[in-house]
């Protein structure tokens, strides 16, 4: 713990006594809202900074003289202002970007707004919600099936908005919003995700080798940023499918800014009237609602208040005594305070709290069964940024979370169990970006963890090094280790009732080491390539235990999992872009394998998980001309592992009786490949103006060549005849229009 003693005293340590500091914001003219990674600096001096999430930059160690301030920003006019700065001067400059269109003859230049952590970080993805709009999808456009077209992540089936990225399974990414750990980031059972791609500002992804100030996954993780509001002038959008429609306003509010966007189905008629002609269709609905208050306090002091509420309801009445009913969402609230100390410290303190709950109740001839599963986490977060001079930024901080986990059973209205645990989480974490030479910058952090269920301190040291071979051309190396000290319970086929558990001290908490190393080389403005090869160890994993008696009271993990199991994923992924012109998209490949290990599964022997894919290609390309857009996908995997049946056997309880029980013999596990996946989806979209606002229509179609995939494979055990495997299809061919609008 020394060292968090002596990174953090650094964070007193004032600017230096013979050089100046130039500090402030870096804002959206038009909407007030904060640039985050914007680049500033000195023009003819080596002097520069980025601006942080909250769009505050700080350059230190200026000497005495004239300077032209620059502050560039991809898709905005840059800024220009001469400075005179005097000996130990303190200068306040907060900018204004304007935005702007850079449009060629056959050119539409995009922003990369994320550049410089892309090329200090590897494993790092940033896209905008402008992006995402762009690509085709089912019904709309949806955040977490346009990641699934990246390298690295695949999905687990037609229906899943689930991320496995890198080998790992979903509950191995951890998912914020705001900075908020959302638990079942799911609606439709896994179809679409909670993400109104309207409320959505920005996205990070960290595939592996995530940095110190993120904490609590083995694999991945997942940062989606609403939107702040307009400061200056109300505005909105939104849209309508043929499944749900949304809309998002905005404009200024006081000293600042709010924000509220809302989404809901309209299948209620729909299903209403199909009920009336066909038994045993369901009544389903989903909604959710994000908001958000932005307000100035004092010209160093921002306070944000947001929130996100978001249900699902079914309800299945088959007859008058038979009815089956499925509830779950979430709801997540939080308040931050961001107050800048000295020109160069930056505070960023928040108080959130992020409630999951899930409710099944079905009714069979009389007999009532019930299920009952809430998770609720209260934390309180801060973060420091201090400027430490030009060769080092240091970054740190603490997160506190006490969580409630409940879980209920009981059976014709008899309590079969009552499961209610209480533990919680501290972190302390620190952080330097260093920059070792002009072409070379060190990330180091170190993190711990104390969870009251083990009573011991947990380090996870973190590094990433950046190299520039050349122009365009970057050497990415990266590492950690990292813990995870909760566990899903999942179907993977019903999102619906997955829910969390905590591990206790009976057994030890997942353990993962990352190892990735990777080139990015830039030949020209409009080209991006890639190429990373990752490596993570696994230990301590746990997997729910079937051979359980059903109804059984145990609780303890060791009771309720099989323990002790190890794994690893490697693989290598090569990603190819063309950012601008009118022809824009991406080729992703990757190359990959994952296996786990227990002692009491499979004999012991290693074997893939489902999700295991030896080669994942997808090509994704945009074409824009005047107002018309053209978009497709072309996807093609390895097929999904299974474990298939190598015999059937009878059993029967008397020859005087007759009655006899059907069972087929597994063989080893998931020894079996289903076909390879492979589809194509396309849209159309024009834009046009009617009753002076912009409009935009569009068509698309998923699965166009109608490519029946397959899902999985299920054996008849009550039909003595049959002996073969059914093997059930994905989604046929999707298509759909839809209206957007900005107003």
């Amino acid at each position: 713990m020394k060292c968090f003693a002596v990174l953090f005293s650094l964070l007193l340590i004032p600017a230096s006594a013979k050089a100046a500091t130039i500090s402030g914001f870096v804002t959206d003219r038009d909407s007030g809202e904060y640039l985050l990674a914007a680049n500033v600096f000195l023009s003819g001096t080596s002097l520069g900074a980025l601006s942080n999430d909250n769009g505050f930059y700080a350059i230190t160690g200026i000497p005495e003289g004239s300077y032209v301030l620059v502050v560039s920003y991809i898709g905005y006019e840059t800024y220009r202002d001469t400075l005179c700065i005097g000996p130990e001067a303190y200068l306040r400059r907060d900018v204004e970007l304007v935005p702007t269109v850079l449009i060629g003859e056959t050119a539409v230049v995009e922003a990369d707004r994320n550049r410089d952590e892309r090329l200090a970080q590897p494993g790092f993805v940033a896209l905008q919600a402008a992006v995402l709009k762009e690509l085709p999808a089912i019904g709309e456009t949806d955040l977490l099936r346009s990641l699934q077209l990246l390298p690295g992540i695949q999905a687990s089936s037609d229906i899943s908005s689930g991320l496995y990225v890198r080998g790992g399974g979903p509950d191995q990414t951890q998912i914020l919003l705001d900075q908020i750990p959302l638990y079942n980031p799911s609606h439709a059972f896994g179809f679409f995700s909670i993400f109104n791609p309207e409320a959505i500002k920005d996205m990070r992804l960290h595939k592996s080798a995530y940095p110190a100030h993120y904490g609590g996954a083995l694999g991945a993780v997942l940062d989606v940023t609403n939107r702040d509001g307009n400061r200056n002038d109300f505005a909105g959008s939104g849209g309508i499918s043929l499944i749900s429609a949304r809309t998002m306003i905005e404009g200024p509010l006081a000293s600042g800014s709010f924000m509220v966007s809302g989404r809901r189905t309209y299948l209620e008629p729909i299903l209403a009237y199909i009920r009336s002609r066909v038994e045993d269709i369901p009544g389903y609905y989903f909604y959710d609602v994000n908001a958000k208050i932005n307000q100035n306090l004092s010209y160093s002091d921002n306070l944000v208040l947001s929130g996100y509420f978001g249900r699902d309801d079914l309800n299945l009445e088959t007859s008058e005594a038979d009815i089956f009913n499925v509830r779950w969402g979430n709801s997540a609230v939080t308040g931050k305070w961001t107050h800048l100390f000295s020109p160069t410290l930056f505070g960023n303190f928040m108080v959130s709290g992020s409630d999951y709950a899930s409710r099944l109740s079905a009714n069979f001839d009389g007999t009532e069964i019930l299920f009952r599963n809430s998770i609720r986490d209260i934390s309180v977060k801060g973060d420091l940024d201090y400027v430490a001079g030009g060769e080092h930024a240091l970054k740190g901080g603490f997160r506190a979370t006490a969580y409630r986990f409940r879980f209920t059973r009981s059976f014709n209205q008899d309590a079969q169990l009552d499961l209610r645990q209480q533990p919680y989480v501290i972190s302390v974490y620190a952080q330097d970006q260093w920059q070792a030479r002009t072409s070379t910058s060190v990330r180091l952090g170190l993190r711990a963890n104390y969870y009251s269920e083990r009573e011991t301190i947990d380090l996870e040291p973190r590094m990433s090094i950046s190299h520039r071979l050349s122009d365009g051309l970057r050497l990415k190396a990266g590492g950690g280790r990292y813990h995870q000290y909760l566990q899903l319970i999942t179907t993977e086929g019903f999102s619906g009732g997955d829910f969390w558990v905590p591990l206790d001290g009976s057994v030890s908490p997942g353990q993962a080491w990352h190892f990735v190393i990777g080139t990015n080389w830039d030949p020209a403005p409009s080209y991006r390539l890639s190429l990373e090869s990752y490596y993570q160890r696994l230990r301590n994993l746990v997997v729910v235990d079937n051979t359980r008696a059903v109804g059984g009271d145990e609780t303890r993990s060791e009771d309720v999992f099989i323990t002790g199991g190890k794994g690893y994923a490697a693989g290598v992924e090569a990603f190819v872009e063309r950012l601008s012109g009118r022809l824009t998209g991406w080729i992703g490949y990757t190359l990959g394998w994952t296996r786990r290990q227990f002692p009491e599964v499979n004999q012991g022997n290693w074997f893939p998980p489902k999700y295991d894919r030896r080669h994942d290609l997808v090509v994704s390309a945009n074409y824009r001309v005047g107002r018309w857009s053209f978009g497709g996908n072309v996807i093609f995997a390895t097929g999904q592992a299974f474990t298939p049946a190598s015999a059937r056997y009878e059993l029967r309880e008397s020859a005087r009786t007759g009655i006899r029980e059907d069972y087929f013999l597994p063989a080893d596990r998931n020894t079996s490949r289903l076909l390879p996946y492979h589809r194509m989806d396309l849209s159309v979209k024009q834009d046009f103006r009617l009753f002076d606002r912009d409009f935009q229509w569009y068509l698309q179609v998923f699965n166009a060549y109608n490519h029946r995939n397959e899902w999985f494979v299920q054996y008849d055990t009550e039909d003595e005849e049959v002996t073969t495997a059914e093997v059930v299809k994905m989604l046929p061919i999707v298509p759909t229009i839809g209206l957007n609008y900005n107003f």
